[in-house]
């Protein structure tokens, strides 16, 4: 795993970007892990460590490694997909890994938890529950 680098301040533009999803601080140390395009960072109020996020809204658009992305290795996966699709058809909310807690060490998040802080509806999700509502109401208009 990598080392953290420097300690510097990431500053971003925006809502979300660049917070820290437990306290909602911008003080955020940031390092990329060598063997990934992964984006960690530390909360230098909390100590919180956690993915990155890099987007000003994160429920318009999905993140740059969403399970819903087409080649993400979980579309890869046939089984982990069929489990995900079958969250999408029941309704029940998918959030995204961004800002939740993340351990370095089993590289496995926490489950999104609103003691724990910010719980953000995860973008790709919201595509396809609106995909899969529109194909499963006779009335409703089709995308063209």
């Amino acid at each position: 795993m990598g080392k953290w680098q420097k300690d510097r301040q990431t500053r971003h533009e925006g809502d979300e970007s660049g917070r820290c999803g437990g306290c909602g601080s911008r003080k955020m140390t940031t390092t990329r892990l060598c063997d990934s395009k992964r984006l960690l960072g530390r909360c230098r109020d909390c100590g919180r460590i956690q993915d990155v996020e890099t987007r000003n809204w994160p429920e318009a658009e999905p993140c740059d490694d969403c399970a819903f992305r087409k080649g993400s290795p979980e579309q890869s996966d046939p089984w982990e997909w069929m489990k995900i699709r079958e969250i999408v058809e029941s309704g029940q909310p998918f959030h995204c890994h961004k800002g939740l807690p993340y351990d370095p060490k089993s590289g496995k998040y926490d489950a999104p938890a609103a003691e724990k802080g910010r719980v953000t509806v995860c973008a790709g999700w919201l595509n396809a529950r609106v995909a899969h509502l529109r194909k499963s109401l006779p009335d409703a208009p089709q995308e063209t």
